[in-house]
């Protein structure tokens, strides 16, 4: 069997951005009420094109002052020049003001540290601490970010 790999990634992507994009209990709430606070910011790992659709499928996007996705910054997180080229595009090196909030430890968190931000683990999956990543603040749903970031 001949597998036409391009065609296969473009149609596995498209399926990755049409799927329904669901999120956690309270996310839209607490998105909400930080956005009134703060400018909020995404920071992934990814395809340009997927991650703006997936986004686009959800209320959080009116909320979200913009997105930044590795394909275009040129870095990966855990690198923390994915980090510096979001304060250089933002304007401001607010690191001491800023928190990443993620659910990797390996790319969110272990990034956040390499980069001198304050890290959140949303371990919603209650898995183990890995003793070499420490994060500065572990919660497991998004109601608990309101008490860490005021």
């Amino acid at each position: 069997m001949e597998v036409d790999g391009h065609r296969a990634d473009v149609l596995f992507r498209n399926g990755l951005a049409e799927a329904k994009v669901k999120y956690f209990d309270q996310t839209l709430e607490t998105i909400i009420e930080l956005s009134k606070r703060h400018d909020l910011y995404i920071v992934t790992n990814g395809v340009t094109e997927t991650q703006k659709r997936r986004l686009n499928q959800t209320p959080l996007h009116k909320y979200i002052k913009k997105i930044f996705i590795s394909e275009e910054t040129g870095y990966q997180k855990p690198n923390p020049e994915f980090f510096n080229y979001v304060f250089n595009d933002i304007g401001e090196d607010e690191r001491q003001r800023s928190i990443i909030v993620g659910d990797s430890l390996t790319s969110d968190i272990l990034g956040g540290i390499n980069a001198g931000i304050a890290t959140c683990w949303f371990n919603f999956r209650g898995f183990d601490h890995n003793p070499g990543i420490i994060p500065d603040y572990e919660i497991n749903s998004w109601k608990q970010l309101n008490d860490i970031v005021r």
